[in-house]
């Protein structure tokens, strides 16, 4: 089909679903409760790809890019509370470009929009591009404008089309779209502006937040308290907790909890009730009061942890 839409709730899901697409391999973690909610509508152009989503959730993306013989260029059209990635405020004239090997880092922080457009590698190389730089910049918000408009009308007309839509028709609205691209890749071609270092860098905060991811990999199930982990880290708590406000919009008792939570789930979903109990699974993790951590998963994925260990 030229035109797909899907609607994906559990993170497995959605990253299986990215990997396919886009060749990410995301790690998920959502920090609001309920289902994801997130929409995607694929629109295929023969070598060129757009990728509309959206969703409704407080998360954090991290992406592993893989050689799907693609580029991937995208754009955040809407973002009602915001979106960080390496502790930057990304707005509306940021754009971002994933090559393969680069590890992205994105939290939004509420309901957003973005449009993602892959361009195969063959097509790139006859277009002549060669990209270099950071992987986000600064571009001048009409030149977005003027390709998310492009790519609106690429999808109508694909979408209008169906399955009759003939190769020559298909070849002159992939062209519109990539006339529009080229205009706004002028940093990441040969001769780019210069202007845009100042993403090169992750900020300060973000450094915490990655030496905190580090740490709490390292001590696994045993987590001390947050003094501890400041302690351990170099920080007091005031930057530990205003890190991880910058970075991701959420404190670092509530980050820890919730990867508690998603790592229960997962530990919940391999197990089964003639393996191991809730209460196994859960003391494990450091999970003391029961009665609370069931009401907590309950919000957080819409089920019991017992009703997850069944399934």
């Amino acid at each position: 089909m030229a035109t797909q839409r899907i609607l994906l709730h559990e993170a497995e899901d959605i990253s299986e679903f990215l990997f396919q697409t886009t060749g990410m391999m995301p790690g998920y973690t959502q920090f609001s409760a309920g289902p994801a909610k997130l929409e995607y509508k694929v629109v295929d152009l023969d070598g060129v790809t757009l990728l509309w989503a959206s969703g409704v959730a407080h998360c954090r993306w991290q992406d592993q890019m893989s050689d799907d013989g693609r580029v991937h260029f995208g754009i955040v059209l809407n973002a009602k509370d915001g979106v960080r990635s390496l502790g930057h405020e990304i707005g509306p004239t940021d754009a971002m470009l994933f090559r393969p090997g680069q590890e992205m880092d994105y939290a939004f922080l509420g309901p957003v929009k973005t449009l993602e457009i892959g361009v195969s590698k063959e097509i790139a190389d006859s277009l002549g591009w060669t990209f270099s730089g950071a992987p986000l910049a600064r571009i001048r918000g009409t030149r977005l404008r003027r390709l998310e408009i492009v790519c609106r009308q690429a999808s109508k007309i694909i979408a209008s089309n169906g399955e009759d839509l003939r190769p020559e028709p298909t070849a002159e609205v992939r062209g519109m779209v990539l006339d529009a691209l080229e205009r706004v890749l002028f940093p990441w071609l040969p001769k780019g502006d210069k202007a845009y270092s100042e993403f090169n860098e992750c900020t300060k905060r973000y450094s915490v937040l990655k030496n905190f991811d580090r740490l709490l990999l390292e001590l696994g199930d045993g987590l001390p308290g947050l003094s501890s982990i400041s302690k351990e880290l170099g920080v007091g708590r005031r930057t530990l907790f205003y890190s991880l406000r910058q970075s991701l919009g959420i404190t670092p008792r509530r980050y820890i909890e919730v990867r508690r939570l998603a790592e229960l789930r997962t530990r919940l979903k391999n197990s089964g009730p003639e393996e191991n109990t809730v209460t196994e699974l859960a003391t494990e993790l450091g999970f003391g009061d029961l009665g609370r951590m069931a009401g907590k998963y309950r919000r957080q994925f819409g089920e019991s942890p017992s009703h997850t260990l069944r399934s």
